[in-house]
């Protein structure tokens, strides 16, 4: 059975980011359990990896579908800092890369 732990400093930070954004929102779904259990024993294996690849290339996916989705966003929200959104959207995408990345390994 394959196993990644996450020894690397910024893989951990990555998943603990993740898992805290979804204690954050107090959501308790497939994929907010799998990053809480990552989060907790520093580490996922066999089905779980592909479970978490999943989740950040479809994440990815929904990052370079955002045009649409950005400007509804600001419409409703006026009071939403744009540059600050896309700063905190770009920090997304580069730990979902890295993320990935250490998966397919």
């Amino acid at each position: 059975m394959a196993k990644r732990e996450f020894k690397n400093k910024r893989i951990k930070e990555i998943v603990k980011n993740i898992a805290d954004d979804f204690r954050y929102s107090q959501e308790m779904d497939e994929y907010a359990l799998l990053f809480y259990k990552a989060d907790s024993d520093g580490m996922i294996s066999g089905a779980q990896i592909d479970k978490m690849l999943e989740y950040v290339t479809t994440g990815l996916d929904e990052l370079c579908k955002n045009i649409e989705w950005r400007e509804e966003f600001l419409k409703e929200n006026s009071g939403v800092d744009e540059i600050k959104m896309l700063q905190n959207m770009k920090n997304i995408e580069e730990e979902y890369i890295a993320l990935k990345e250490f998966l397919k390994k």
